[in-house]
């Protein structure tokens, strides 16, 4: 699932859907949120037309190469649907019924997005399913989709993970790997496993690596798959790490909302410092 408003935020987030979606065979439905009309009228919601409209978006996408930049999707996988009741609430409760939220941010700071109440931030809070942020980054809203980062051949997915003893702490680290190399395998990419441990740049000998790796290319014969230990602060170092991945995937925050994001918790900080897309795994 992906929420368009037409802004070149959410078009980025849309051309990585699609092509995602179709490398994992899945269907894709196009969410428009819209806000409710608390002033009594005849229409009774407040409905910003969309240029084009959210019908022409999703029929674009099954159109092919002269309408499309990537291979066209089967019109009966690609649905376009208007959601009532505000944009964060909107798509965590379409997220119910998703198995990935895919978001556009226009890239603002941690501390203004948490007080006016950033929708990503509150969407990957509160969603019931992984969620895929991307950045606007300034480029166009046109003709700039070839800069967008699709996991595959050239565009590794990587895969941070922390270390842990406890049963609950595995088993999310292996619902977070399960979810970086589902993609990678669909996507024919690589999949980089790493983690990063406080200290001095080049002095992470003999740390353990807290996953073992030797099951993945079991269930996914073929995928390429590397394990890194990296050393320094986790975001600034993992924001470095994954200049030109297709997708960096990390465990989401157990506890959301703004206290988290003023708080700077990893993940969220993530969101906004790197430069590929994110996704975050509850």
């Amino acid at each position: 699932m992906v929420g368009y408003d037409g802004s070149a935020a959410s078009q980025r987030a849309l051309v990585w859907a699609a092509a995602v979606s179709r490398a994992l065979d899945d269907s894709l439905k196009i969410v428009h949120a819209v806000e409710l009309d608390l002033v009594p009228s005849r229409r009774g919601y407040a409905l910003r037309p969309l240029s084009p409209s959210l019908e022409m978006v999703a029929e674009t996408l099954v159109g092919g190469p002269s309408t499309w930049p990537g291979p066209p999707l089967a019109r009966s996988r690609v649905r376009a649907v208007h959601a009532f009741g505000g944009p964060a609430a909107g798509l965590v409760d379409a997220s119910m019924s998703a198995e990935l939220v895919v978001l556009g941010t226009r890239g603002r700071g941690r501390t203004r997005s948490a007080l006016i109440g950033s929708v990503s931030f509150a969407v990957v809070a509160h969603a019931y399913c992984p969620v895929v942020v991307l950045h606007d980054l300034g480029h166009p809203a046109r003709g700039a989709h070839h800069e967008i980062p699709i996991p595959g051949l050239r565009h590794e997915v990587v895969c941070a993970v922390t270390g842990g003893e406890d049963e609950a702490h595995l088993a999310r680290v292996e619902r977070i790997v399960s979810a970086a190399a589902r993609i990678a395998a669909a996507c024919a990419a690589p999949l980089r496993l790493v983690t990063v441990v406080p200290g001095s740049r080049g002095h992470a000998g003999g740390q353990r690596f807290p996953y073992a790796v030797t099951s993945l290319t079991s269930r996914h014969p073929g995928l390429v798959v590397t394990v890194e230990t990296l050393t320094g602060d986790p975001v600034p170092t993992l924001a470095e790490a994954t200049r030109g991945s297709g997708l960096l995937v990390v465990g989401a925050p157990h506890r959301g909302g703004v206290g988290a994001v003023l708080a700077g918790r990893s993940a969220y900080r993530l969101i906004h410092d790197a430069t590929c897309p994110v996704m975050l795994v509850p």
